[in-house]
């Protein structure tokens, strides 16, 4: 029970983290994005954030969930957190206008394992 708790409260924060970064971008231009760098920065440390979340899921629970690739989101994370200097935008735009969406229906579908 208490790892199901634990499960739980990290997918909810994840979703919260994915909410909050589509609050940034929702009704804005790619271009108007490009040039933000504080929203560039609110971005990233979302994802910063969902990949330090990831790692606090049993293993069994992300075993439920083969559809997601997990050692890519906390590689970002590594990258994100200790190289930002070498993340390219316009791939992390791609990340959250496109890739997030599976993760997000992934997380919203996820039943209590």
């Amino acid at each position: 029970m208490e790892h199901e708790e634990r499960n739980e409260k990290i997918r909810v924060k994840m979703l919260d983290e994915i909410a909050d970064f589509e609050s940034f971008i929702t009704n804005r231009p790619a271009a108007d994005l490009f040039n933000d760098r504080m929203c560039q920065k609110a971005i990233v440390m979302s994802l910063i954030n969902i990949g330090e979340l990831s790692k606090s899921f049993t293993e069994s629970y992300l075993a439920t969930m083969p559809n997601i690739p997990w050692k890519a989101i906390r590689g970002f994370r590594n990258i994100a957190a200790h190289q930002y200097g070498i993340i390219d935008f316009e791939d992390i735009f791609k990340t959250v206008t496109e890739d997030i969406s599976i993760l997000k229906t992934t997380l919203i579908h996820h039943t209590k394992t």
